[in-house]
């Protein structure tokens, strides 16, 4: 058999190519049962087909760099608005939820800020599915097929959701209204402490973090009134104070460690408290207080 010609049709059997964790999605999602919600989710991609005249089905390094950019572009760092979701309206740049419980979200942002789908809620799957259409242009013709499969990071112990909005930021943590599910650990004279920081989490799930100077009002509803204009354009914010976590400087995570271990040496006389706080996977901020 004539090598050549055994590897030119071994070319013609389909084969996978797979990248783990390719990427990470961290935004907010507008949903009817949980409100405005921060979400992270890891992204592993699989594209099958046949390899091409150097043996590849695509370069490893176009294909991560591509493709994590194209997912990155329309879906990190933004709000996901499900369309059809109950209880939501929308009227140009304004957005409104009214979640199943009977509270009020008022949200308003430029285009760039949000990703729109048509659908009742947003799920890892829809989001598969949604991406992969806006995918397939970036393939070359000997790419048959892409899967996308979304899941959140383990987190074995505490971890909570939240969402903010860095008005000085130069890229798009400006965008008033993305999030992240991250962990929190926390140590008390260098003793781990996993039911603090369980405490700690459950009562900062679903939150919105915000800074005092954007505070501009709260009104008789007890809705705390964020704003503020950022190089991508002006941004506001009405939801529940109960909801709300109110920071002197900006909710970056450095201070949200900060505030965290300034609570906790309170509630601590006396002793050495640390806190590491994440935001979305892998990166994060370790906040000291005590000796």
């Amino acid at each position: 058999m004539n090598p050549v010609a055994g590897q030119t049709a071994g070319r013609d059997r389909p084969l996978d190519l797979f990248v783990e964790q390719l990427t990470h999605i961290d935004c907010g999602v507008l949903d009817t049962e949980l409100g405005l919600i921060g979400r992270t989710w890891l992204v592993d991609v699989v594209l099958t087909g046949r390899r091409d005249e150097h043996g590849m089905l695509f370069d490893f390094g176009p294909a991560k760099r591509e493709i994590k950019a194209e997912i990155d572009a329309l879906v990190d760092h933004r709000l996901l608005v499900p369309l059809r979701a109950p209880g939501l309206s929308r009227h140009g740049d304004k957005l409104s939820l009214t979640t199943a419980d009977g509270a009020r979200i008022d949200y308003e942002g430029p285009e760039t800020a949000i990703a729109t789908l048509d659908a009742e809620c947003v799920t890892p799957e829809l989001l598969e599915d949604w991406l992969t259409e806006h995918l397939r242009t970036l393939l070359p013709t000997n790419i048959d097929g892409l899967q996308l499969t979304l899941y959140e990071e383990s987190i074995p112990d505490a971890h909570y959701h939240y969402c903010h909005g860095l008005r000085t930021h130069d890229g798009n943590c400006q965008r008033m209204g993305h999030g992240h599910r991250c962990r929190v650990g926390v140590e008390i004279d260098d003793q781990d402490r996993p039911d603090i920081a369980r405490d700690w989490a459950a009562r900062w799930q679903g939150i919105y973090i915000g800074e005092q100077s954007d505070l501009a009002t709260t009104d008789d509803a007890g809705r705390h009134h964020f704003a503020y204009t950022a190089p991508q354009g002006n941004f506001a914010l009405a939801i529940d104070a109960a909801r709300c976590v109110v920071l002197d400087g900006p909710p970056t995570v450095e201070n949200v460690a900060d505030h965290i271990a300034g609570e906790l040496a309170l509630s601590h006389p006396g002793k050495r408290v640390a806190v590491r706080a994440y935001e979305g996977v892998g990166k994060g901020a370790i906040a000291r207080r005590g000796d």
